[in-house]
Order: C-alpha cells, then structure tokens, then sequence
C-alpha cells in the first residue's frame, strides 16, 4: 500500500486533530485537515480523496450527516468515523448512515493507523482477486474490474465495505461461512471486538440486494454464520 495516499481529515478538536495529522504525516500520507462538516463535504466531493477521517461531532454538519449525504450521492470514499467513548448504538447510527468503519476515541495511534489501512487496502481495485472479471449469481452480476453491482439489470450502489462482504460471500456462493470467518477475511486487522458489526452489514446487503419484490439471496444459518443461495 503506497504511503502516499491522500486523506481528508476533519475534526473541531484542534488538540487531537494536531495529534492525529502530525502522526498521519509522519507515515507518509497526504493529509488535508479541516474543522468544519460543512467544508469536509464540499472537499470529499470535489477531490474524491482516497479516505476521509470524520470527528462524530463537527460543527456545521455532523461526520454522520457527512455520510450519508455523500452515499446519497453515491461517493464511495472510504469514510471512517470517530466517535467519542465506546456506545455500540452510536456506532450502529454511524454505520447506518454511510460509514465504512467506526473508531472510538480516544484511541492509540497504531490502531488509528490499522483502521486506516485496512479501509485503504480494501478500497483498491482489483486487490481482492476473484476467479476472472465478472461473477453471477443467479440474475446477480458483479464486475470486479469496475467494481459494479447489478440484480436484473438494475444497477446497485454499494460502499467499499459492503462491496468488499457481497464478493467474499460470492466467491464462496453455496456455502455455511461461520461469522468469525467472516469478519477476520473481510475486516482483517480492522476488526475488534463484537461481531454485532457483521450483523449491521448483513442488513445492509439484504436491503439493498434483495427488497419487498426480489428473491432472498443471503441466508442466516442460525448458531454458524451466513451463505449465499
């Protein structure tokens, strides 16, 4: 992973943005740093940055709010949120709203670093190999190459995260994967703790992928993990 990636870190607290973006330089990376959601926005959108870093609470518009205007626009920056003090309903709502990845603060700086690459690692094209450009399951199609997403013909928007979940459990289509499998091959090192994340994700996919009106594609085996049928 080149070291010279380009993040756009947002953050009101200027005594941990100081902290974060003098370590974050010393790696290597690009760091643009801004205080304001507003700003963040406007900046994520108009240079694509190859991942953004968002304080829970900005000023202007919340790191929250930041994402899920631009998954409503359809960015697929990798977006990790940082959410003060460890509350699983507060991760959940940041999730929910478009980020690809939540980390408590505070928080020790090699992890920081782990979150940010594994997010970088997964957002590569083409660093997830599959058995040839496209994958079908059934009226479902991905194109690895161009990372797109299709039922039937329709186009499907996914962020890197879940894009990374749907081509794990597709390229293992037909099978019981047990959830801690899961989450070590598709979150690697970013993953800690409960595997309640696994489950927010799950959700996502079913709502995107299969709705009131589309056959049910992924299943829960219950006490093992998930499969795709």
């Amino acid at each position: 992973m080149p070291s010279t990636a380009r993040l756009l870190f947002a953050d009101a607290d200027a005594s941990q943005a100081l902290l974060f973006e003098r370590h974050l330089q010393a790696q290597g990376y690009a760091v643009t740093r801004l205080a304001d959601g507003q700003a963040a926005r406007r900046q994520i959108v108009d240079t694509a940055p190859d991942l953004a870093l968002l304080a829970r609470d900005l000023p202007g518009l919340s790191g929250a709010a930041v994402a899920r205007d631009l998954r409503a626009r359809g960015a697929t920056t990798p977006i990790l949120l940082l959410s003060p003090g460890d509350d699983f309903v507060e991760r959940v709502k940041a999730l929910d709203a478009g980020a690809d990845d939540v980390l408590a603060t505070p928080c020790a700086l090699e992890e920081l670093s782990a979150r940010i690459r594994a997010l970088l690692r997964r957002s590569r094209m083409g660093l997830l190999l599959a058995d040839g450009p496209e994958l079908t399951h059934k009226d479902l199609v991905v194109n690895t190459d161009q990372r797109q997403v299709s039922r039937a013909g329709v186009p499907i928007k996914l962020t890197v995260k879940e894009y990374d979940l749907l081509l794990h459990l597709l390229r293992h289509k037909q099978q019981v994967l047990p959830r801690q499998q899961i989450l070590l091959s598709v979150w690697g090192d970013s993953w800690v703790g409960s595997d309640n994340l696994l489950d927010v994700y799950i959700r996502y996919l079913r709502k995107k992928l299969e709705g009131p009106d589309r056959e049910p594609l992924i299943h829960t085996v219950r006490g093992v993990g998930f499969s795709l049928d």
